[in-house]
């Protein structure tokens, strides 16, 4: 692995990430440096055996090997951040796994020793000090974000707050580098509206945040972008009105059918009038949103949204964007906004890109 990507997103904080495109993930290492030269290292959701090989070269180029390696911390029991358990706890013979209870009880089916194993709970205020390098981290609760046992884990001394699932989210965000932009949202707010129970669960969690203090200056997720700057406080602001889970399946749920009908009106015009159109889209929509497709298509139809049916029709409009060629896209533009306006679909003005034209079709 190149020092390009290794990052360092806070002080001794470092960030490297899978190779996919589509859903990433990101591990973690920091390096709690004491004045008298002793360091106590920590990785965080190692991930899968995949990333077995980059963990090797981080850790020999941070802390000159993974026999070295202190500790292993553990947002939730989710594969794609335990698989690599197993081995690395027996290339690395001192560390020690920290999680909630919760994820103990799940993680332990691993084979692990329970003497290698601490709980978040023993820590009196969820606090704990590291007493070889005098250091302070505070573990803090995320219930049902997207698990019981959830934890987040924040480091006074760079103040990145580590969030494995909370925050986290699919790339929506353009070109290369770590950090978060305006883009990221919507990949965030995608992947919580799949994945997250409730608003009130995702209240409890920015509570909890906004009650540390200093403020986090970084939050560092599991998934997609890291984020920083005036983008911490303004996303979770926003995260506290985003509706998910059990909100949206009650409240979307006759707005869905009627988008449903729309769409698969669409298609069947492009079966009749442009058959190859038809199958790029409905190819697209497979893979829309990743690894984690916000479309249930079955044969030559929609058959159910994972999103909100305002996040599907952008969904839609961006694969159209994507694989059909302009002069198509105009005259097929019309037909996909006639049938959502038939059926009484309401549609924000900006999905499509034209804010004004979108205005006056709704109108």
């Amino acid at each position: 692995m190149s020092n390009e990507k290794i990052h360092e997103v806070g002080k001794e904080f470092y960030h490297f990430r899978s190779e996919e495109e589509d859903f990433h993930r990101n591990v973690y290492l920091k390096r709690f440096m004491g004045e008298d030269g002793k360091i106590v290292s920590m990785l965080f959701d190692p991930g899968t055996r995949h990333e077995i090989p980059q963990i090797t070269e981080i850790t020999k180029k941070l802390i000159g090997g993974l026999q070295n390696l202190d500790l292993i911390f553990l947002s939730h029991q989710d594969p794609d951040i335990t698989a690599s358990l197993g081995a690395l706890l027996t290339s690395a013979p001192k560390s020690r796994v920290i999680s909630a209870i919760d994820t103990w009880r799940l993680i332990r089916t691993y084979g692990i020793p329970e003497n290698r194993f601490l709980a978040v709970e023993n820590f009196r205020n969820k606090i704990m000090r590291i007493a070889k390098t005098g250091h302070r981290v505070q573990f803090v609760p995320a219930y049902f974000c997207h698990f019981r046992g959830a934890v987040m884990f924040y480091d006074f001394e760079s103040q990145v707050l580590f969030s494995g699932d909370f925050l986290a989210g699919l790339n929506s965000r353009s070109g290369n580098g770590v950090w978060a932009t305006e883009e990221s949202w919507e990949g965030i707010s995608v992947m919580h509206q799949i994945y997250m129970p409730t608003r009130d669960a995702l209240q409890e969690t920015i509570n909890k945040v906004s009650m540390l203090n200093p403020m986090p200056e970084v939050i560092a997720p599991q998934h997609g972008d890291v984020i920083k700057g005036d983008l911490v406080v303004e996303f979770l602001t926003r995260m506290m009105s985003l509706e998910v889970g059990l909100e949206l399946l009650k409240k979307e749920e006759p707005q869905k059918e009627l988008t449903l009908s729309a769409l698969n009106a669409f298609l069947d015009y492009l079966g009749e009038h442009h058959p190859d159109v038809q199958k790029k889209i409905l190819d697209g929509l497979k893979h829309a949103g990743s690894f984690t497709t916000i479309f249930m298509v079955s044969q030559n139809s929609v058959v159910d949204l994972k999103v909100s049916t305002n996040e599907a029709i952008k969904g839609v409009w961006d694969v159209l964007t994507h694989v059909v060629p302009a002069d198509v896209l105009h005259d097929i533009k019309p037909i996909l906004l006639g049938e959502l306006d038939q059926l009484g679909v309401t549609v924000r003005p900006d999905i499509f890109g034209e804010a004004d034209e979108a205005e006056e079709l709704f109108a």
